[in-house]
């Protein structure tokens, strides 16, 4: 993880694949969204913020195609 200051001071983080793939996890299993730092967002009356069913299916999506390629590397590399 990489961490930045923006033009407003604020910080912010870059996930490598790895760790992204670790946070949409955690994300799914717990159904609450968190920030590249690992904070629980929240909402407007300050309750954590779940998943809608579209962000529930890009997370899923997302590990499956994580799964699927290092199934196919580790296929590769095993000749």
């Amino acid at each position: 993880m990489k961490k930045f200051k923006n033009k407003k001071g604020q910080d912010y983080a870059l996930l490598n694949p790895s760790e992204k793939g670790g946070k949409y996890a955690h994300e799914m299993k717990t159904g609450i969204a968190q920030t590249n730092l690992g904070e629980v967002k929240l909402n407007k009356k300050g309750q954590p913020r779940k998943l809608s069913l579209k962000q529930k299916a890009f997370r899923a999506g997302y590990l499956s195609a994580q799964k699927d390629s290092a199934n196919a590397y580790k296929a590769r590399n095993n000749k």
